[in-house]
């Protein structure tokens, strides 16, 4: 039997299909080897044949973008006057290229050094001196042969070696007059960053150096002649204890924030606001830099292009009043005691919006008498403040349901506890004058034994004779600290100012237990002025904690250069949340504090004030350099009106005690003088 044919079996190779195989790959081959030629003689010419002539197109048409100083904003007081403006004078300034050798900036600081002349109290470091020294050719021969460097010249090594020896040998080598003055420009370009912008010379420059300049600035690349703003106050510096004040280009940025100010793309001379209201507004008050486009050609040439013209700073308009505010430190200074009297602080603000009319500080040096004006010392300096804190104990009574308006009768008597010294009213020394007190009565002789009875009922205690105070919670402090915070006392006010602090709050723990009677009527805890103003205009407005600011509205212009006004708004920060009859309970006896015809009434020494005045007096016991004294506050307020104020003198004799009515009563003469009738004028 035949064997099946396979119908497989090897196929036919057509003739010359491996040969052509072969020769595409040889084509390719070839074409690579010769692309690989052509770049590699590119290379070759780029590199070494060319590379001196593209070298120079790079250098010889280099361009930056630099930025210009604008005008600082402008601050006005609430009349429209102006406060601080900006005095501008002619300068000399340095951009500092992006690429730029210690060569090139030696030869541009002897050009410029040529015409311009620093101030003989600029200091230059040891390690500029030296710097400067070595990049004369001569005299880095000399210095390398006195060094005995083994370093090849122009390398690191050279250089640092011959810095080294200059520095640890200044004494051997000297400049004359005019290198120092070359030197010390030198050191000013070298400090500077690339494109940072830096003052030569700001101060004094005469119109010979600004025409020698301004005729050559174009063959000194970086180098112009610009504008250096300070801040000027028309009206007298005395404004610049509320206002602050700015860096200057020789004390540079404020090293606490220099790091997050240069982030920002501040220069390291630049002024910016270093306090107060300046610091507070610095994003308003600065501005947008200009924009400069500057080209360099081969030959060191300088071109411009103005690409933005910049935007001056944004303008401040404030609430004070600057009359006012003079007025009121001069009040504050003409009766300020003598003896350890620390200082006086007033502020004065509309209940309403929380506009500060005049804050005003005196500080006083005990040991000298010295006086120094401080208004900040109304926001970042605290006292216990006495008895000005009763119609806040007396309101969270009402506000925890332990009185009421209609069922607020106790009796001032002396508060004996055990473990604790008798406490008393101050006309009610030995328990002779015990009498019921009805919550507004209370207020009117401002009853110190009437609060602690409050504070007692808030632990859930009633008075009696004796009792241990061991029951009493210590939850209590808390619980007078959360009524008080309602009126804006021992917290931030938010006003918009840095540096403000809540003030000192007392231990509460068990073995303080018997402060809590201090703390009902402001022996304790301590308050900064500020919050007794705005304590007194939450107490004026109906029961709403209103912001206090200082700044009214900013002026600015947008890109159509149309001025923008923002306004900064009311602001409520809480509320008391009391009944119209524990308001009027308030008010009622913050008004007999003054016009009521009892000779225990605290504060007759405003019935006079037109319009009629309602207040509450302190006075708090304390030890100023260890002698007895005490603190006189005032809060006041005229009823339905736009005028709120808070006095705190600490330190003051016991006969100076009324000196807080003295100086509240010269604020209202003042008040009505310079700001209403102001405003009535303007209308």
């Amino acid at each position: 039997m035949r064997s099946p044919k396979r119908r497989g079996g090897r196929q036919k190779i057509k003739k010359g299909s491996m040969s052509r195989i072969p020769v595409r790959l040889n084509v390719l081959m070839g074409i690579v080897i010769l692309m690989l030629v052509a770049l590699g003689w590119r290379l070759v010419n780029l590199q070494i044949t060319d590379s001196a002539k593209y070298k120079t197109e790079v250098t010889s048409s280099e361009s930056s973008i630099e930025k210009t100083t604008v005008q600082r904003g402008l601050i006005y007081d609430s009349t429209g006057k102006v406060l601080v403006t900006n005095k501008g004078s002619q300068a000399i300034t340095y951009t500092k290229p992006r690429t730029i050798t210690d060569k090139g900036m030696y030869n541009i600081a002897n050009q410029v050094g040529s015409y311009l002349k620093l101030d003989d109290d600029e200091q230059i470091s040891t390690a500029n001196f030296a710097m400067y020294y070595i990049q004369s050719t001569k005299r880095a021969k000399a210095v390398a042969k006195a060094s005995g460097t083994q370093a090849a010249p122009g390398t690191d090594q050279y250089v640092d070696d011959l810095t080294n020896y200059v520095e640890e040998h200044k004494k051997q080598f000297t400049l004359t007059d005019q290198q120092l003055n070359k030197a010390k420009i030198f050191q000013k370009m070298s400090n500077a960053y690339a494109l940072s912008t830096v003052y030569l010379k700001e101060n004094d420059v005469t119109q010979e150096e600004i025409a020698n300049i301004g005729e050559r600035q174009s063959k000194m690349p970086g180098v112009r002649v610009g504008i250096y703003y300070t801040r000027d106050y028309p009206g007298g510096q005395d404004i610049k204890s509320l206002i602050g004040a700015t860096s200057t280009s020789k004390s540079g940025l404020p090293s606490d924030s220099v790091n997050e100010l240069l982030t920002k793309g501040y220069a390291r001379d630049d002024i910016v606001g270093t306090s107060y209201l300046e610091k507070q507004y610095e994003d308003t008050l600065k501005g947008s830099k200009g924009r400069v486009k500057v080209t360099t050609n081969k030959d060191g040439k300088t071109t411009e292009e103005k690409l933005y013209a910049g935007q001056a700073g944004g303008n401040l308009n404030l609430t004070i009043n600057n009359k006012f505010q003079e007025d009121v430190e001069q009040i504050l200074r003409d009766n300020i005691p003598g003896g350890n009297t620390t200082g006086a602080y007033a502020v004065v603000l509309n209940p309403k919006t929380g506009g500060v009319y005049a804050s005003s500080g005196i500080n006083r040096d005990a040991s000298t008498g010295a006086l120094t004006s401080d208004a900040l010392s109304t926001v970042n300096q605290a006292n216990v403040v006495g008895s000005v804190v009763k119609p806040a104990t007396i309101t969270t009574g009402f506000m925890n349901n332990v009185i009421t308006p209609q069922n607020s009768v106790l009796t001032d008597q002396p508060i004996r506890v055990a473990g604790t010294s008798p406490k008393t009213s101050w006309w009610n020394q030995n328990g002779s004058g015990n009498m019921p007190l009805t919550a507004d009565k209370a207020l009117m002789m401002s009853s110190n034994t009437y609060v602690m009875q409050v504070m007692l009922k808030l632990g859930g205690l009633n008075y009696y004779e004796g009792m241990s105070l061991a029951p009493l919670s210590t939850n209590v402090f808390q619980t007078m600290r959360d009524g008080f915070s309602r009126f804006g006392l021992g917290v931030k006010t938010g006003i918009d100012l840095p540096g403000e602090i809540t003030g000192l709050r007392g231990k509460t723990t068990r073995a303080d237990i018997g402060k809590a009677l201090d703390e009902s009527f402001g022996q304790y805890d301590t308050y900064t002025t500020m919050q007794l103003a705005q304590y007194a205009a939450t107490i004026a407005n109906g029961g709403y904690r209103i912001r206090p600011h200082i700044v009214e509205s900013i002026t600015s212009r947008n890109n159509k250069n149309r001025e923008v006004t923002t306004t900064i708004p009311t602001e409520v920060m809480g509320t008391v949340n009391w009944n119209a009859a524990q308001r009027q309970m308030i008010w009622d006896g913050m008004n007999e504090v003054v016009h009521s015809s009892s000779s225990y009434a605290t504060g007759t020494g405003l019935k006079d004030v037109k319009p009629a005045v309602s207040a509450k007096t302190g006075t708090a016991e304390t030890f100023t350099n260890g002698q007895s004294t005490v603190t006189s506050s005032l809060i006041s307020f005229v009823p339905n009106s736009d005028v709120a104020l808070a006095v705190v003198v600490p330190g003051v004799d016991q006969s100076s005690e009324n000196v807080n009515q003295k100086i509240g009563k010269a604020i209202y003469a003042a008040y009505w003088k310079d700001v209403q009738h102001s405003t009535a004028n303007d209308k």
